[in-house]
Parts: C-alpha cells; structure tokens; sequence
C-alpha cells in the first residue's frame, strides 16, 4: 500500500476475509477452555472453509456473487450476526476476573507479536514488484477469472482453451480481498499472500496448545515457524499461495 491509510484499508479488508465469517459463526457456538489466540485460529480456518464451500454452492446453482455489492451486504449480516452471538453469550452477572489486567496484557503482546510476523513477511517480500516464479501467473490468472465471472469459473476462456479443474481456497478468498481492498489480483497476490504465510504460525500455535495444553511450548512453536525456520517463508520465491492455505487449515484439523 502507498500510504498508510492503503494499509489500514488492507488490514480491514483482510479481517473481513479471514476472521469476520468464522467469528459469527462461532459467535453461536457454546464456549470451551480455548484461549484467544486458539479462537482467533479457528475463526481463520472457518472463514477459509465457509467461503469455499459457499463458492461451491453458488457455482452449483449458478450464482454469481463475487461483485462489490453483494459482499458488503454480506459483511454487514456477518456483523449483526457476530454481534447479536456476542451479546446473547454475555453473562448476566459479569465477574472481573482477578489477574484480567495481566491477561489483557498478554493478548495484546500476542497480537502485537502477529502483526510483527505479518510484517516480517511483507518485509521479506519487498523487493518483489510482481509475484514470484511460474506459479503466480496461473494463481493470478485463477484469481482474475473469478472477479471476472462473478463467482468460481467453468473454464479458463476467454485466455485459455481449457476447463477449470484446480483447487480454488485461496483463489476465492483473494478475489474477495480484491473487491474490498480494491487491489489487482497480482498486487493481492503478493499482499495477501504474505498474511496467509504468517498465518501458519498462529494455526500451529493451536495445534500445539492443543497437544502440550501449555501455552509456552505452543508460543515457542509459533515463533520458530514464523521468525526462524527457512519454511514457509521460503514458499514466498515460489508463489505457493494454495499451498500456504493448506498449511494453514491442515493444523487446524488435526
């Protein structure tokens, strides 16, 4: 982004990509012992898997809904629905926690700490001009196709000669932030590319809190991931968008 409201116009556009339609639904589901971060994973995950299946749906039955006004109808109704979840959860009589300072505390040095590696990733990205090696043109092609057709395409005319036959998570979630970030697919793609990436950090985090039930180990797993380890930060020279989505549900299902 050129200036710094580009960027907070992103980050909003992101949110309502990847966490707003998990969140509503788990709005409505009974609570568990899963801290923040836990939920804020599984609300990226079910964002993911809604809007692909959604997609699906709608090609099945012939609807055309990846266009900028339908979208924010549907924010809209995410919203209302997320809130009303929320309010209807809130308990009757509310107990302050007696530790709450320090564990609002530590949410906000774990978010701190996301936004740091979602940094780091664009960082790690910014000699690039367009997206790396082969697999970005046809990630890009996919992403175009979609904002063109309105929705999941049945071939690739009018560029290619073929049907479309190829996983389309990623692609559809991109077209999305497209319409509401008003970005190309090829400038979504390096953006948002590099939140997903940053992303798999937080999915193993809950599969190791999950695992160890410790927070420690599975923190300490996250930062190896997103700030050490050679992989996936290395899937950005290889434009490995569909992969990185899998890396991040994969976690999340096991």
């Amino acid at each position: 982004p050129a200036t710094p409201v580009d960027a907070a116009w992103y980050i909003l556009a992101a949110l309502i990509v990847l966490v707003l339609p998990g969140a509503a639904w788990l709005a409505w589901v009974r609570g568990s012992r899963a801290d923040p971060f836990e939920r804020l994973g599984d609300a990226v995950g079910l964002s993911i898997a809604l809007i692909a299946l959604f997609g699906l749906a709608a090609f099945l039955t012939g609807v055309r809904w990846v266009n900028e006004a339908f979208l924010n109808w549907a924010a809209l109704g995410l919203l209302l629905v997320l809130v009303v979840g929320l309010l209807l959860r809130l308990p009757a009589r509310y107990a302050p926690h007696p530790r709450r300072w320090l564990r609002l505390g530590v949410v906000l040095l774990g978010l701190l700490v996301l936004v740091g590696l979602a940094l780091w990733r664009l960082y790690q990205a910014r000699s690039l001009a367009l997206p790396a090696w082969v697999d970005s043109v046809h990630h890009t092609l996919v992403v175009r196709l979609i904002l063109e057709n309105g929705g999941l395409p049945a071939t690739l005319e009018p560029y290619i000669q073929a049907e479309f036959g190829y996983h389309y998570g990623f692609h559809l979630i991109a077209a999305l932030f497209s319409i509401w970030a008003r970005s190309q697919p090829v400038e979504t793609l390096l953006w948002f590319g590099q939140v997903i990436n940053a992303l798999v950090a937080l999915s193993i985090y809950r599969l190791g809190k999950t695992l160890w039930d410790d927070a420690r180990p599975a923190a300490l797993a996250a930062l190896l991931v997103g700030f050490a380890f050679h992989m996936p930060a290395y899937y950005l020279t290889w434009g490995r968008y569909t992969l990185l989505t899998g890396l991040v549900l994969l976690p999340l299902a096991m």
